[in-house]
């Protein structure tokens, strides 16, 4: 009996801290998100000019894989380069592949981008309007977790979840501050016996 309320205890509070540490950061860094959108609609939201996008496609394997989560910055227009890779709108949609040639046009760079698991480049070409940032980093296979944690029964869910672990875990506390209490009752009784 022992043994199975210790490891209830020790699974309750491993998944307590899961939650603590991993997901509870993502749900406020996903509210942030979501106040920048209200007060910049039409902007993608971003933290002091970098932006994260979740790869939902194998077009720039094997540099970034499908649900990597990537990190773009927002950069002056002399700092983009050939063989840059950048994250750019296009017809509402976000891409995010390798610069593989430019053009001047008047006043305007017109850049060819092409996915590096592609064949061919692509159709549209760019400009710097269009530009979210360009690519920093990754961080490998998160996506998924990302993508999850949008949908709103999961994340009502896990938020469920969250509240009775936080219940569970404030019962346990209480019972064994109740136990302590016991014994030190106990131990008084018992020391007034002897004397």
């Amino acid at each position: 009996m022992l043994e199975k309320h210790g490891d209830l205890k020790f699974a309750v509070n491993i998944l307590i801290y899961i939650l603590y540490v991993i997901i509870i950061p993502i749900i406020i860094y996903d509210v942030f998100l979501i106040i920048q959108t209200i007060i910049k609609p039409g902007n993608t939201p971003d933290i002091f000019g970098y932006k994260t996008f979740t790869i939902i496609s194998n077009s720039m394997e094997p540099t970034i894989k499908k649900n990597d989560i990537i990190i773009v910055k927002s950069v002056d227009r002399n700092q983009i380069q050939m063989n840059d890779i950048i994250t750019y709108k296009v017809d509402g949609e976000i891409v995010t592949h390798r610069i593989i040639d430019y053009r001047k046009l008047n006043d305007e760079i017109i850049y060819t981008t092409k996915g590096d698991n592609n064949e061919v480049t692509d159709i549209h070409e760019v400009i710097y309007s269009n530009i979210e940032g360009k690519y920093i980093n990754k961080i490998p296979k998160v996506g998924k977790l990302f993508l999850l944690l949008k949908n709103k029964y999961v994340f009502s869910l896990i938020f469920i979840l969250l509240i009775i672990c936080y219940l569970i875990q404030k019962k346990m506390i209480q019972k064994k501050i109740e136990r302590k209490e016991k014994r030190r009752e106990y131990e008084r009784k018992k020391g007034y016996g002897n004397s």
